[in-house]
């Protein structure tokens, strides 16, 4: 016996359960797939069998859109219906054309119509989740990336999720994030008073648009517990909860100590937390973190042992084999809190060098452990006593924030306001609060519309 498959929809009385309308949007023929590709719809099938579905709720719900007039907003006279107007609508897969009820005024002197559209009604003809999904892609990748899986996505081409959408959209509402991250947290939604805090703040350089300039900096920052730190494996550490912060705003960093002030809130800063901050060293990260001092119990900033690896390992890989048993007990000391040996060791070293490179190399890093002096610690004793003084950690969640989208190896330019709307969806997702707070955000209105 031969079976076909039919899919309707139907509009029913609630009261009496009658079928006022049945309409039969597909029909299918049931046979024995000869194929895993026959088995079930294909992807483009499915897209398209949804797009007949939304049509058919569209034209039920749109009779029921009510412009809100009850008289004439011109001269007060009555209304009369004057038909329907056609408008667009874009749903997450599939882009519709809506009727809507039209009035006039019966006033002859007056002439008052009423257009209304999805626009005029709800503030943009864009449903939401497809900006949060327009803006999430914007975010992780490059605008014409992103248009092209929205475009695999959908299994057609779409006007509404074309690249310069998508980076307006982006833009606008990373905007947002970044007016939200300016107010302080809701203190009904804070954690339970922190006892100590990690903060550890970074830096990475973006390409710029300015012609008289190559780049510019964009600080990171990421507060989390010390319980947060687990343990994965031997060489694997994971920060499950954390407050992730950025800014690239060229504001003598007043916006990103706010932030990082709120992030470090948002973890369970009281006056009665100790902080320890580790950096690179760079000034512009140790102001800050002190900017943290005035609002916690105390604050210990220690310059982190993995840019310090780093530093060893560039004039390591500058001298040579001949001269690394020299530069590793140098580093021994640094690593067992003797700083002031450490510093005269690399003064000896450099007095036996005749080279102008490796001397230049030898002084820049003794001139970085100079000037970070009151920054150094004890770094075997704090490991063996199980305290955190590296920040390669949180290193991974930076470069992943921030180079992973803006040094691509696409050559890619940004101002700094474009750089700071994506980086600030980038650090809600990173932190884990976009899912809960998206909606504050892509909610329609004038600006959203296209």
């Amino acid at each position: 016996m031969d079976y076909e498959f039919r899919v309707i929809v139907e509009k029913v009385s609630v009261s009496s359960q009658k079928v006022v309308k049945r309409d039969t949007l597909k029909i299918y023929d049931i046979q024995k797939p000869e194929s895993i590709l026959e088995f079930g719809l294909r992807h483009a099938e499915q897209i398209s069998l949804l797009s007949k579905i939304q049509s058919a709720l569209l034209a039920e719900q749109s009779i029921l859109i009510d412009s809100g007039h009850t008289q004439c907003p011109k001269c007060g006279g009555k209304l009369s219906k004057l038909g329907f107007m056609e408008s667009q609508f874009h749903a997450v897969f599939s882009d519709h054309q809506v009727r809507m009820q039209k009035h006039k005024c019966k006033n002859p002197e007056c002439n008052w119509q009423g257009t209304p559209t999805t626009i005029t009604v709800f503030g943009t003809d864009i449903h939401p989740d497809l900006v949060k999904l327009q803006c999430e892609q914007g975010a992780v990748q490059s605008y014409r990336d992103a248009e092209e899986h929205l475009e695999k996505l959908n299994c057609q081409r779409r006007r509404v999720n074309n690249h310069v959408q998508i980076q307006r959209v982006t833009n606008q509402v990373g905007e947002r994030v970044s007016q939200f991250n300016l107010n302080p947290p809701n203190p009904d939604e804070l954690p339970v008073a922190a006892r100590e805090l990690i903060v550890q703040v970074d830096g990475g350089h973006i390409a710029t648009q300015e012609q008289d300039k190559r780049s510019f900096e964009a600080l990171s920052g990421i507060v989390y517990r010390p319980n947060c730190l687990v343990v994965i494996d031997e060489h694997h550490r994971q920060i499950t909860n954390k407050s992730c912060t950025i800014c690239t705003l060229d504001d003598r960093l007043a916006t990103m100590k706010l932030y990082l002030h709120h992030a470090a809130i948002k973890q369970g800063l009281t006056a009665e937390t100790h902080v320890t901050a580790l950096a690179d060293g760079a000034s512009n990260c140790w102001s800050v973190i002190l900017a943290l001092e005035p609002h916690c119990q105390s604050l210990e900033p220690i310059l982190d042992w993995f840019h310090i690896g780093q530093k060893f390992q560039n004039v390591k890989n500058a001298l040579g084999e001949t001269l690394a048993e020299s530069l590793e007990s140098v580093k021994w000391n640094l690593w067992h809190g003797k700083a002031n040996e450490s510093i005269q060791g690399l003064t000896m070293l450099r007095d036996k060098i005749t080279d102008k490179k490796q001397r230049s190399k030898l002084k820049g890093l003794q001139e970085y452990l100079e000037n970070n002096r009151n920054f150094l610690v004890n770094y075997d004793e704090r490991k063996q006593a199980g305290k955190v003084f590296t920040s390669q950690v949180a290193e991974c969640h930076i470069d992943s924030i921030i180079n992973a989208r803006h040094k691509r190896k696409q050559k890619m330019q940004w101002t700094r306001e474009g750089a700071h709307n994506v980086l600030q969806i980038r650090a809600m997702i990173a932190s884990n609060e976009w899912e809960e707070n998206w909606l504050d955000f892509v909610l329609p209105d004038a600006v959203l519309a296209a």
